[in-house]
């Protein structure tokens, strides 16, 4: 029988490649990189996941998989709080997320340049869930906001992610503090945009 024990599994060998991607990007990441990481081969990395291309999806979908679980539990969590309290909660986890998975954060957002971009990916996922909370908000208010919801959405995840991007990727700077910056913006957009602007832009969309 052959021996095994020895043999990487996929869990270390997609661990392998985030730490590669997270470091050099997507685009310049070799199998010769991840297995020189991993402590293999090429040719047992080509065995596990069959061409580089597979195996930089299967670690973009994997931690895209992390993330949006991550604030999915989050958003779940805050669901009973009251509205100002489950916007710092869901930007609070966005970089507890940063803080505990930096280079997984790194593989979805670190590289810009990647003719794939996760970011677009995880917007689809998160963006609704966002949205639909803030209709929520808005209605017990008296306004109904329709579409503009979506706008509003993608503007409040972008602008945290950007925050953290520049946290983590661009200046490694404090992420207690980079955090505060997101919510206090957050809370400054939720307080200024007013549901006339957010009816408008359902209006127009109709």
């Amino acid at each position: 029988m052959p021996n095994t024990r020895n043999r990487p599994t996929d869990e270390q060998l997609l661990c392998a490649a985030r730490a590669v991607i997270a470091e050099v990007g997507a685009d310049r990441a070799t199998m010769d990189m991840v297995a020189e990481r991993g402590g293999t081969t090429r040719v047992t990395l080509y065995a596990h996941f069959r061409s580089r291309d597979a195996l930089i999806d299967k670690v973009i979908q994997r931690e895209l998989d992390v993330f949006t679980s991550w604030m999915v539990a989050a958003y779940d969590e805050s669901e009973d709080m009251p509205h100002g309290a489950r916007a710092r909660h869901a930007v609070e986890a966005l970089f507890g997320y940063a803080r505990d998975h930096p280079d997984g954060f790194r593989v979805l957002f670190g590289h810009r340049d990647a003719t794939t971009d996760p970011g677009r990916r995880l917007h689809e996922v998160l963006v609704p869930r966002i949205a639909d909370r803030l209709r929520a908000n808005y209605a017990a208010r008296g306004a109904e906001i329709g579409a503009g919801a979506e706008t509003l959405a993608s503007l409040l995840l972008g602008m945290s992610l950007d925050v953290a991007y520049r946290a983590v990727v661009v200046g490694g700077a404090d992420l207690d503090r980079a955090c505060e910056l997101a919510v206090t913006a957050t809370f400054a957009v939720l307080r200024d945009v007013s549901p006339v602007q957010l009816e408008a832009l359902s209006a127009h969309s109709e």
